[in-house]
């Protein structure tokens, strides 16, 4: 027991905790009539977790949203990477198109999408997944372009075929690239969502602080601004989490090449 606590202990970055709470403090004592204090984004986030604050339904629309559009997008950018790495046809013809559609900025394609999809719930997955797409898709191929030649011997000399050598050889090498695509497909899809709902669409955490801000309750919507920077760390952490329990060699490496 003693040790799990001491290991627990040395995993909590007391260092950054140090940081937010200097930072919180000197948040309170500089707080004015424009800028809400924490103690008031605090009494704010208590009325909104009541009955009728609607937080908890904004927050599930916004997780919902989110992980929809991940997982289309980020699975989308996993497949078109390994066909752009691994397919010189595809490649030849797609690179040019991909440079291109990964330079417009998402947020002025959000107007064009509420005018064909109007301001439902497809159209926030669809502008979420699009966003997703391209950092997975851009990591993916280029993790699989960097694996080394000596693997790729390993496999004929094993006479692997082209679906072992993918499974076997590339996409393990790979998946510290995957790793990283992931957290920043997850990552844009959070702000491109967020933003969707501010800039037109009926519900999500992104309308609701649009809303607290046109009724002149900035304390609130300083709740909706700080809820999203602490659901991104929680989603990302998670997603951290799955993928040192699903796949433990592929976040190691990830890890290590981080430091």
């Amino acid at each position: 027991m003693a040790n799990l606590l001491e290991r627990g202990g040395r995993a909590v970055n007391w260092s950054g905790i140090a940081v937010i709470v200097a930072l919180l403090v000197a948040w309170q004592l500089l707080g004015s009539s424009t800028l809400p204090t924490p103690v008031d984004i605090w009494h704010g986030f208590q009325d909104l977790i009541g009955p009728d604050g609607g937080l908890a339904d904004a927050l599930l629309h916004t997780v919902q949203m989110v992980f929809m559009a991940w997982v289309i997008g980020a699975g989308a950018g996993l497949v078109l990477g390994l066909l752009l790495a691994l397919n010189p046809t595809v490649a030849s013809w797609g690179y040019a198109t991909v440079d291109m559609l990964r330079s417009l900025p998402v947020v002025a394609l959000i107007p064009i999408a509420i005018l064909v999809w109007g301001t439902g719930d497809m159209t926030e997955v669809i502008l979420g997944a699009y966003a997703a797409l391209w950092p997975m898709l851009i990591n993916t191929a280029g993790g699989v372009r960097g694996v080394t030649p000596r693997l790729r011997d390993v496999a004929r000399t094993l006479q692997l075929s082209r679906t072992a050598t993918l499974f076997k050889i590339v996409l393990p090498a790979t998946g510290s690239s995957i790793l990283v695509g992931a957290r920043l497909s997850l990552a844009t899809a959070l702000v491109v969502c967020v933003v969707s709902e501010m800039l037109g669409l009926q519900s999500g955490v992104g309308n609701q602080l649009v809303l607290e801000q046109s009724g002149m309750q900035p304390a609130r919507m300083w709740v909706y601004v700080l809820l999203v920077g602490v659901l991104g760390l929680i989603i990302n952490a998670g997603l951290i989490r799955t993928f040192r329990v699903l796949f433990p060699g592929v976040a190691a490496v990830a890890e290590r090449s981080s430091k």
